[in-house]
C-alpha cells in the first residue's frame, strides 16, 4: 500500500510538465443529463488561459472539479502534477488560489485582513486574534501596492468598488503564495477599464512569476487581447480556440 503523502510526492516527480491537466472528464446530474464530456485540457507553466461559452455550459462546474469542489463523473485532474481526488490535500491547497464570482471576502474586514487571511491556515489562533507577523503585513502591503490597492489598505471591503474589490481577491491569491489561479469570471461586472485592469494583473502574473492562470469569462475580444490560450465550452465538449 502507498500512503496518499507518498503518492502523491511520487506523482509529483514523474507528472509535473504541466501545471494543470484534465483528462477525459465527464459530468452528468442526479437525472442522468450530461453537461459535458470527454474534456481534456493541458495548461503549461506560467500560462494564461480563458475558457469560454455560453451560461449554463459547464464553465463554472468545470473549474469546481478542477479545484476539488466537485468530483467528476469520469476522468482525472492532476494539479502540478498531483492528482486531485475530491480534495486537495494540504500541501496542494496552498499552491492553488479560487477565486469564486463570489469572491469569498470578508465584507466587514479591511482589505489588509482580506488579503492577510491567506495565511490564516498557518496560525489560526493568531488569525482569530488578528496577531499577524510584521513580515506577513509587510508583504501583503507590498502586493496591495504592486496592484494599486495600498492606499485602501485600511478600509472595509464592504466600500470597495467592483474592481478594487476583484483587485482584494487576487493580491490573497498572490499573498497565498500560489502557483495556480483558477478564476470565475472575473471581469463579467466590471467596465472595460477596470476589465483591462484585472485582465493585465493576471496576465503580469503568469509573465513574471510562472504563475498559471485559468479564467473563465464570456468575452471574446478581451481573451483574444490576454489569453495565451483560449477554449470553448459548447455542447457538451471543450475545443481549443488558438
Amino acid at each position: 500500500m502507498i500512503v496518499q503523502g507518498r503518492e502523491d510526492a511520487i506523482e509529483e516527480t514523474v507528472g509535473s510538465m504541466y501545471a494543470v491537466e484534465a483528462i477525459d472528464l465527464a459530468y452528468g446530474y442526479n437525472n442522468n443529463s450530461i453537461l459535458f464530456d470527454n474534456v481534456n485540457l493541458a495548461v503549461e507553466h506560467g500560462k494564461s488561459i480563458a475558457i469560454m461559452g455560453r451560461s449554463g455550459s459547464g464553465k463554472s462546474t468545470l473549474l469546481r472539479i478542477i479545484n476539488g469542489a466537485i468530483r467528476p463523473s469520469r476522468g482525472s485532474v492532476r494539479i502540478l502534477g498531483i492528482r486531485v481526488d475530491g480534495r486537495y490535500n494540504n500541501g496542494l491547497r496552498k499552491r492553488v488560489a479560487y477565486i469564486p464570482q463570489s469572491l469569498g471576502l470578508v465584507e466587514n474586514a479591511t482589505v489588509l485582513e482580506n488579503v492577510l487571511l491567506a495565511k490564516a491556515s498557518e496560525s489560526q489562533v493568531r488569525a482569530l486574534l488578528g496577531l499577524w507577523k510584521k513580515e506577513y503585513i509587510d508583504e501583503a502591503m507590498g502586493i496591495l501596492k504592486s496592484i494599486g490597492l495600498h492606499e485602501k489598505a485600511r478600509s472595509k471591503v464592504n466600500r470597495l468598488s467592483g474592481g478594487e474589490r476583484q483587485r482584494v481577491a487576487i493580491a490573497r491569491a498572490l499573498m497565498q503564495g500560489a502557483e495556480v489561479v483558477l478564476a470565475d469570471e472575473p471581469v463579467s461586472n466590471l467596465d472595460r477599464d477596470n476589465a483591462h485592469s484585472i485582465l493585465d494583473i493576471f496576465r503580469r502574473m503568469s509573465k513574471n512569476n510562472s504563475r498559471s492562470s485559468l479564467i473563465v469569462m464570456h468575452d471574446k475580444a478581451l481573451a483574444e487581447e490576454y489569453a495565451d490560450e483560449a477554449y470553448l465550452l459548447a455542447d457538451g465538449r471543450l475545443a481549443r480556440l488558438w
